[in-house]
């Protein structure tokens, strides 16, 4: 039978899978038929008597089978299970944190680099947590600096896949204002700002349309420190995303080594 000290890890699997459950079905809906043939294949794991059921009762039902008490036979077939299931998963999750780590560590270090033209220091806010200290005349300069997207595209060097499509990547888009002198520091903030912190690439009409954006306002700074505190809020919570999923598998893992082998 279960042993009392996997109710905490149980809890949070269980926490998951009723996420999973409510979601799943709305998610079917927007998704292509071919797609939906895929995946409704893949949940023939739900017991049949679930099948017609309403997706709260579906839920219900499915939280009464995961806090059960189970035979150790079927504990240990679960936790060979998760075990190596999860480790697959959390061995990838985990290779992305030194990835995370050099990044951030990278940034950092443009601090006091290249060229800058000084004048105030710019309050980023919660960005501060990858920027250090900019200055307003640099991100000003970063910004009447900007290349169009067309001229970063055909100048680039990168050779990723995106880009060869015309997406912008962030080397090519430093390098071009490297080339026009401005700071490096402020150059990758411009560029995480005008992505939104979706990625090393940005689509050429985003980063125009923001550009522009910045450039009509009459205090571009201020536009260029908000877009740039919501793309390091979607950065963190990508982070905060990683780091949630890696607790969830390792604790499944966990919580059926217990019940199957205490």
């Amino acid at each position: 039978f279960c042993h009392p000290t996997m109710t905490t890890f149980r809890a949070a699997a269980t926490a998951i899978l009723l996420a999973v459950a409510l979601v799943v079905p709305q998610t079917l809906a927007f998704t292509a038929p071919q797609n939906s043939a895929r995946l409704s294949s893949s949940l023939n794991v739900i017991p049949p008597e679930l099948h017609d059921a309403s997706i709260l009762e579906s839920s219900s039902q499915l939280l009464s089978r995961l806090t059960q008490e189970m035979d150790k036979d079927t504990a240990r077939g679960e936790f060979y299970f998760f075990f190596f299931a999860g480790s697959g998963a959390g061995g990838i999750g985990l290779a992305q944190i030194p990835r995370i780590y050099s990044e951030a560590k990278s940034v950092r270090a443009l601090a006091g680099e290249g060229p800058s033209e000084g004048g105030e220091p710019v309050n980023v806010g919660l960005s501060s947590v990858f920027y250090p200290t900019m200055y307003r005349k640099d991100i000003e300069k970063a910004i009447a600096k900007v290349p169009p997207s067309a001229k970063i595209s055909a100048q680039g060097t990168s050779t990723s896949y995106l880009a060869s499509k015309g997406y912008i990547d962030q080397s090519d888009f430093v390098m071009s204002l490297k080339q026009n002198k401005c700071n490096p520091l402020a150059s990758n903030a411009l560029f995480e700002a005008l992505s939104g912190g979706s990625g090393s690439v940005v689509s050429p009409d985003v980063l125009e349309e923001n550009l522009a954006k910045y450039r009509s306002e009459s205090d571009p700074v201020a536009t260029f420190v908000s877009d740039l505190q919501s793309a390091s809020l979607t950065k963190l919570g990508a982070y905060g995303g990683l780091a949630f999923l890696l607790f969830i598998v390792f604790a499944l893992i966990i919580e059926s080594g217990i019940s199957a082998f205490l």
